[in-house]
């Protein structure tokens, strides 16, 4: 699908615009980047599995709080990044985004969607970044099943609203929904292979514990 980018003028009206209004701007100019009738309210429903009246009713305001989920689904089915709706995105000077499909060729596209089924472990190396500036691992740990994307992606969600939970209140609001962060990271596996190389679990493994032990103290009674 072609692409072009967010315009300055563009920009400055979406500034002040609320959801509804920046949610139909985006749909009418991907629509005629592509064929309006792909990006109708109708079209758009059937794709994602919801009443086309609920897109309506976000354009027009009468939503005034959607579910994260539901924005989430529109917005990568326009290939918008999910920020691109929110206000903290428009605030300070011009920021450029692509409007249309993902970056990448449709096999990546995909390879992130619905139809695609894998199973993977999810780990997660804890560590203590320290005063000094310092890191120091604690625990390497792995799920003890595999996860298909629905149960990845929850899992990866509940990881990341733990550690958001520390955040001040203030920014707790500004935060997307950990179901969106983690949504978005599933589908950037795919789409970004460059961004997330699969590195053997012997490499992963020798490399962890080389740079343990470059950096382990030494015994009193070594080197006497």
């Amino acid at each position: 699908m072609p692409r072009r980018t967010l315009t300055p003028e563009e920009f400055e009206y979406l500034k002040s615009a609320d959801l509804g209004n920046r949610l139909r701007l985006f749909r009418r100019e991907i629509g005629k980047l592509h064929t309006y009738k792909a990006f109708t309210t109708v079209a758009i429903s059937a794709r994602i599995g919801i009443k086309h009246q609920t897109i309506i009713s976000i354009e027009r305001g009468d939503s005034k709080k959607p579910a994260y989920q539901l924005v989430y689904k529109i917005t990568q089915d326009l290939g918008l990044p999910f920020e691109a709706l929110t206000d903290d995105f428009y605030e300070g000077p011009f920021r450029s985004i692509a409007i249309g499909e993902f970056a990448g060729n449709d096999d990546n596209r995909m390879k992130a969607g619905e139809g695609v089924e894998r199973t993977s472990v999810i780990g997660a190396v804890l560590y203590e970044y320290r005063s000094d500036n310092t890191v120091r691992l604690i625990h390497d740990l792995r799920s003890y099943k595999s996860l298909d994307k629905q149960e990845f992606i929850s899992a990866l969600a509940r990881l990341i609203s733990e550690f958001q939970s520390t955040v001040t209140v203030e920014k707790l609001y500004t935060q997307p929904h950990p179901v969106i962060v983690a949504s978005e990271l599933y589908n950037a596996l795919a789409i970004y292979p460059q961004a997330y190389p699969s590195i053997p679990e012997d490499a992963w493994i020798k490399a962890r514990n080389e740079l343990i032990a470059t950096y382990q103290p030494k015994r009193e009674n070594e080197g006497r």
